[in-house]
């Protein structure tokens, strides 16, 4: 019996192999690669020299211990990828040097695979080149560039360091990258222990890893066990042309591509500059291994999407099929040292607000903070029958007339600077339909004349109006776009289809319809029916929600591989909408939308809440508020509306709520997550939101009138349930999120509720 079961068992073993081969046949044929991997005879190398210099900085390098340094002549202080603490020898008690990890002493971590057996795996430069000696230098303009040959794994990793003003760059250009086809890199991390806390300065005060999940947390490391805590988060979410059979479900996304972390006095920022599409942001915290906590930037290069093989009834292999060809942009991190006083998460919004600034991304015409911002929610589709035959028809939730009718009350009744956003009023309403809507009014909403009273309104009492179109996704033929011709493509060069996940499950939903992506070669052709259509409606203002708030691959087109050139794109379509008069609004923006944009529903207020979380803050309302309109959550979708409240008042941000017309019992049960708790008013029953939107905007109108515009200095962690936040107009707001009163020095903040301090 027991021969039979190892005879079974090793049929089994055959057969999963054999579907791994299969599976992964593709793979081996060509490298991902445009240059085939070549061994040089003989490697070029510097002895110990300044590579490099600035009236600041000086970048070395050092032949002794064959890395480079960033020398800061002023501080008397070095850096490197190789963590503070460990940049110089430290002996036992017997007088012998102490080793360090391979991995502490690497610029570059590769995760690679097996073509034969796509069995995943990763190396580092330290361990497979430097100590190896096989890797060359060769000066490049303000810096170096050292090539690192991993002659095991047949693949060679160009890295350049490059000497700014304020610090340095680590670049790879994945486009010189050499592989043969035994092993293919899927991923690099640059320099991962740059940003890092030692393990021995776990818990104490002042160490701690800034990480910009949603609007921004900190992280206090604590040792958790020998492997620690980690957490990955992509960076402006998941590429949304990977297939996969389960999706995590993460609350918040990364919106900003920029981490750091405070050793006490000292400090870096890191901002990744170039490649931040296909970029992840990992930590581990309390790792025994290492001896360190760190927070690294890992770039997937080679898009792929998830193969599964199902053997017999209860085998199942799950892999991945990876793109022919890695991303064509350049992967930049850039690190910034900081000292004193300067070394808090504060100052790294400051430098990454300046930076955003520095290199354009902010738009000239600045600020227009409004105190409330509407989004006001046309209708869904729904199924009617006529004798048995099902039909698709529209459920109204809001008439553009009652839109009319709610905007011209609030005004009066506030007398509030606003924004209103339409959402679903399109073709398919607040469903996935024809692209854009088919850029038209639903005449279940109301007629083209309707829309431009509407418009005319808003002008007239100086409100901006937009209306939303999605760009991004559809599900039926029109608009320019059909199921045969212009979808995205995925990695195996056929078009995708994409479906929902079930939250409880995290597996795909087939209940919902499913959608396609729109090629991206198409936007400008989408954008153009956009601005028509609007015109068309008396529009002088678009919200495109969806376009902001992602990023995805289309393997259509090499330049679009692993999310390439996305935020270009995304920037040239909202440059253009207003080189020709439109205002621009998006939703829960990535910051490159954000920049550009005259105002942003939906920030982000939280982070993802992941267990080594350990405090919040509200970093992207800290680099945006006062050069974009912001406004968070809507009070009433909120689980907590007085918490939410206090997340305006934190940030300074404009108030938000979403409102429906009328009120329908399939709205509620629709699945869609906006439509309860958002009927304006009912007459019959004198109930709805319009009362405590009245109240609401009453009681803070005098605060937000003191900070609108005002960007954000400073901002302060008191403890577990206070923070103030430092306005640059001389304006303060302590903020408590408790349940009992904090005392200030400039008075008593009571238990959630809030204290403004003017300055002198």
């Amino acid at each position: 019996m027991k021969n039979i079961t190892r005879k079974v068992c090793s049929f089994v073993c055959v057969i999963l192999c054999l579907a791994l081969l299969l599976l992964g046949a593709g793979c081996g044929e060509k490298s991902a690669a445009l240059l085939k991997f070549n061994m040089p005879e003989k490697f070029d190398q510097y002895k110990t020299s300044c590579v490099a210099e600035n009236d600041r900085y000086s970048l070395i390098w050092n032949a002794e211990s064959e890395r480079v340094i960033l020398y800061d002549r002023i501080m008397d202080c070095e850096w490197s990828y190789v963590p503070y603490e460990s940049l110089n020898s430290s002996y036992n008690e017997e007088g012998d040097e102490a080793t360090i990890h391979p991995r502490l002493e690497s610029p570059i971590t590769v995760n690679y695979y097996a073509t034969s057996t796509l069995i995943d795996n990763e190396t580092n430069a330290s361990a497979q080149s430097i100590n190896k000696g096989t890797y060359t230098m060769k000066p490049i303009n303000n810096g170096v560039e050292i090539t690192y040959y991993f002659e095991k794994f047949e693949f060679t990793v160009p890295v350049a360091f490059i000497l700014r003003e304020d610090g340095v760059d680590i670049s790879v250009d994945p486009t010189r990258i050499e592989e043969n086809s035994k092993y293919c890199i899927s991923s690099i991390v640059i320099a991962p222990f740059f940003c890092s806390i030692a393990n021995e300065n776990a818990g104490k005060d002042g160490h701690y890893i800034f990480y910009p999940s949603g609007s921004g947390t900190l992280l206090y490391p604590t040792y958790t066990g020998d492997e620690g805590t980690s957490t990955s988060e992509s960076v402006f979410g998941e590429d949304l042309n990977i297939e996969k059979e389960e999706m995590l479900t993460p609350t918040e996304t990364i919106r900003m591509p920029v981490f750091g972390v405070v050793n006490q006095d000292k400090g870096v920022c890191a901002i990744i500059k170039s490649g931040a599409e296909c970029a992840y942001l990992n930590t581990r915290i309390g790792q025994k291994l290492t001896g360190y906590s760190y927070v690294g930037a890992e770039f997937k290069i080679r898009g792929y999407q998830e193969a599964i093989q199902t053997l017999f009834s209860t085998s199942v292999v799950k892999t991945n099929i990876y793109a022919d060809g890695f991303s064509p942009d350049t992967l930049t991190v850039g690190f910034y040292p900081l000292y004193n006083e300067e070394a808090t998460y504060a100052n790294m919004a400051n430098i990454y607000r300046d930076y955003l600034r520095d290199i354009g991304s902010f738009s000239e015409s600045g600020s227009d903070d409004r105190l409330l911002n509407l989004k006001i929610v046309g209708g869904i589709e729904t199924k009617k029958f006529n004798f048995g035959i099902p039909s698709t028809a529209m459920l109204t939730a809001t008439t553009v007339n009652q839109a009319k009718d709610m905007v011209s009350e609030i005004k009066d009744l506030t007398g509030a600077s606003m924004n209103v956003n339409l959402v679903g009023f399109g073709q398919s309403g607040n469903d996935i339909g024809v692209i854009a809507g088919n850029y038209k009014l639903n005449s279940a909403f109301g007629k083209k004349k309707d829309m431009q009273a509407l418009a005319e309104l808003c002008k007239t009492q100086g409100t901006n109006l937009y209306m939303n179109f999605d760009m991004v996704r559809f599900s039926s033929s029109g608009g320019g776009l059909s199921s045969a011709f212009g979808k995205a493509n995925s990695t195996t060069g056929s078009f995708s289809t994409k479906t929902y996940y079930s939250i409880n499950f995290r597996t795909q939903n087939a209940d919902l319809r499913s959608y396609y992506l729109a090629s991206r070669a198409k936007f400008g052709e989408i954008a153009e029916k956009i601005e028509k259509g609007a015109d068309k409606l008396g529009l002088s203002g678009v919200s495109l929600d969806t376009l902001t708030s992602l990023v995805y691959s289309d393997y259509s087109d090499r330049a679009y591989y692993a999310g390439a050139n996305f935020a270009n794109q995304v920037t040239d379509v909202i440059d253009t909408f207003r080189e020709n008069g439109y205002k621009v609004a998006g939703s829960d923006a990535n910051y490159f939308a954000a920049a550009n944009c005259d105002h942003v529903y939906d920030v982000p207020t939280s982070s993802s809440k992941y267990r080594n979380y350990s405090v919040d803050v509200p970093f992207y309302e800290m680099v945006f508020k006062g050069y974009v309109s912001m406004s968070g959550t809507s009070l009433n979708l909120a689980t907590n509306k007085n918490t939410t409240l206090l997340k305006a008042v934190e940030s300074g941000s404009g108030l938000q709520y979403t409102l429906v017309g009328s009120y329908d019992t399939q709205l509620i049960t629709s699945g869609q997550n906006v439509f309860y708790g958002s009927l304006y008013w009912d007459e019959a029953i004198e109930r709805g939101v319009k009362t405590d939107i009245v109240e609401t905007v009453a009681a803070y109108k005098d605060y937000f009138e003191q900070v609108k515009n005002a960007e954000i200095i400073d901002h302060k962690v008191i403890n577990d349930d206070v923070r103030l936040t430092v306005f640059n107009n001389g304006v303060s707001v302590y903020v408590n999120y408790g349940d009992k009163d904090y005392a200030a020095a400039e008075g008593a903040v009571t238990a959630g509720g809030y204290l403004v301090v003017k300055g002198a």
